[in-house]
Order: structure tokens, then C-alpha cells, then sequence
């Protein structure tokens, strides 16, 4: 009976120990779980995905027939109207199978900023140019 009187203070310590170990890890270290990691991973990759495709997204979206249109119809849409405005395979992340909103919303910021007549260059037009001169 004694032992486990005197085995409870050491239980505490030990827990109590080891939570503020974990503490002092997190925050003052940066650790984080697994699971966390993996999550943040996956959360910067697509994000970099999604700055990656929202320029190609907008060229093509500038290089329509009607793109001036279709601009004025995209500036007048709500968020969720927004998807409507661009084909699924532009704005659909590679292996997924739905139109993702961050891109949506990306392509269309680029978009609505490109002023008016102004068409984004293209490598075509940009090696051209260059050595026409």
C-alpha cells in the first residue's frame, strides 16, 4: 500500500512532465505531428499548383474570340457563379475530378486585374518579337 501512495506524486510528474515537454517542443521548437505536417505539405503543394495554373487559366480565358464579353459577365458573377464562367479542364486541379475553387478564384483575380484589350503575352509572341529585332 505504500508503494502506491508514493507511485501517484511519480504518475503526475511524469504526466505533467511530459505534456509541458510536448509544449515547450511545439512552440518554442516548431514541432509539429505527423498528421500536421502531412497536412500543411498537402495545403502549400496545392497552393502552388493553383499559382501555377492560374496564369495558363487566364491566357486562355484572354485569347477567346469573345473575351471581353465573357469578362464583363465574369466581373458582374458572384463567387459561386464564377465556375460557370470557364471550361472544367481549365480550372480543374490535375487528378481530381471537380473544378477547384481556389483556382477558379485565382484565374478569375488575374483576369478581372488584366486591364481591358490587354492579352497576356505568350512565349510565341514573346520569341518572336524578340528576335524580329
Amino acid at each position: 500500500m505504500k508503494r502506491l501512495n508514493n507511485f501517484q506524486p511519480f504518475a503526475w510528474g511524469f504526466v505533467s512532465g511530459a505534456v509541458g515537454w510536448w509544449v515547450v517542443l511545439a512552440y518554442a521548437f516548431g514541432w509539429t505531428s505527423a498528421g500536421t505536417a502531412h497536412r500543411l505539405a498537402a495545403q502549400q503543394s496545392e497552393q502552388a499548383v493553383v499559382g501555377a495554373l492560374a496564369p495558363v487559366c487566364a491566357e486562355r480565358f484572354l485569347a477567346l474570340p469573345d473575351a471581353a464579353e465573357k469578362r464583363a459577365t465574369l466581373a458582374k458573377a458572384t463567387s459561386w457563379e464564377r465556375a460557370d464562367q470557364f471550361p472544367d479542364e481549365w480550372v480543374t486541379l490535375p487528378g481530381e475530378s471537380w473544378p477547384d475553387a481556389a483556382l477558379i478564384n485565382a484565374c478569375s483575380k488575374i483576369v478581372l486585374e488584366t486591364p481591358p484589350g490587354a492579352a497576356q503575352p505568350t512565349k510565341e509572341s514573346t520569341a518572336s518579337t524578340s528576335s524580329s529585332g
